[in-house]
């Protein structure tokens, strides 16, 4: 596996929220944000939002800005959540009109994606779920969200798309609630450009197990994008990750280090009470401390598969901890 780190520049954001709809922190310029980005050790590139708003619309003064601060594009997403037009769905509703616009502001967000030479796209289906009993039909809503996942993704078969899962938020229930659902989303869809963003705490959130989670992806191929945060298991409040659920983030790293994933690991954290600079950094530092512990679990791979294939935790918790606390 190897480390290629990204975040989004609104790691470094105002932080506005029900409670504090004006937020936590002033505005920073976005050449602030990139020189902030510049100057973070292991920190190499920008999970970039279609359309871009704070960064150049234009792919080649975009790619000259962040290369002007020794940084790349990681992977593009598409913003299909913030407008009141998808509040029914922006892939499954429908809506033929909203639908229409919404795979046309796709498929323009991978001829940008392909333009700044990102290594996918995200689709999230933000609003495509529901909140009542009654209140969606549930073979029209999947149907079209297959066919409409299905169109996009014939449109440039070149561009990698990663769909992301997540139970609920902004919906109470989400159609691709985790990667259970979503393998069975991209089963329907069957196009081999289609494939996962597996995303930590909405791992957590839906009750899955971080380590498996990112196994069965990685078994079918399937694994496109990782975004990086951490929570408490009840919701998505994007806290840094490495500061909450220890063994699971440790045994992620050690089966991530056996994939041959070379894609991005994009951190997606809201740090509202902390300095934001600070805790970018801090969250950019735990994931490489992460990483070399589990590369020092490596040297001791012969052992612990041993005590795995023989169901002896006990053996491998006294190890891990020999090594952690040595």
């Amino acid at each position: 596996m190897k480390m290629n780190v990204s975040a989004h520049v609104f790691c470094l954001g105002t932080y506005p929220e029900r409670y504090v709809p004006d937020g936590f922190f002033e505005e920073m310029s976005i050449d602030k944000m990139l020189e902030v980005f510049s100057k973070i050790e292991g920190l190499d590139g920008v999970f970039e939002m279609y359309p871009p708003t704070l960064m150049p619309k234009d792919p080649v003064k975009l790619l000259k800005k962040l290369g002007d601060h020794g940084l790349k594009v990681g992977d593009v997403f598409v913003e299909g959540w913030g407008s009141r037009k998808w509040k029914n769905g922006a892939y499954s509703t429908n809506e033929t009109q909203v639908r229409k616009d919404a795979i046309k502001m796709f498929k323009e967000g991978m001829d940008f994606a392909k333009e700044v030479r990102a290594q996918s796209v995200l689709l999230w289906p933000a609003h495509d779920g529901f909140d009542y009993p009654f209140q969606v039909n549930y073979y029209d809503g999947w149907k079209n969200l297959v066919e409409t996942i299905q169109e996009v993704a014939e449109h440039d078969r070149s561009v990698k798309i990663a769909i992301e899962p997540k139970s609920k938020d902004p919906r109470q229930r989400q159609y691709v609630r985790d990667v259970g659902k979503l393998m069975m989303l991209l089963n329907d869809v069957g196009l081999d450009n289609v494939g996962a963003a597996l995303d930590i705490g909405h791992s957590l959130m839906a009750g899955e197990h971080l380590a498996e989670s990112l196994v069965c992806l990685d078994m079918h191929k399937k694994l496109f994008q990782i975004h990086i945060n951490e929570n408490y298991k009840d919701a998505d409040p994007d806290m840094i990750f490495g500061t909450i659920n220890f063994w699971e983030n440790l045994e992620f790293y050690y089966y991530l280090n056996k994939t041959d994933y070379a894609g991005w690991q994009a951190i997606d954290i809201i740090s509202p009470r902390e300095d934001r600079v600070k805790a970018l950094k801090t969250g950019v530092r735990l994931m490489h401390r992460y990483k070399e512990f589990a590369d020092r679990l490596m040297e001791h791979e012969k052992e612990i598969e041993g005590n795995l294939e023989g169901y002896r935790f006990t053996d491998n918790i006294n190890l891990l901890t020999d090594l952690l606390f040595s």
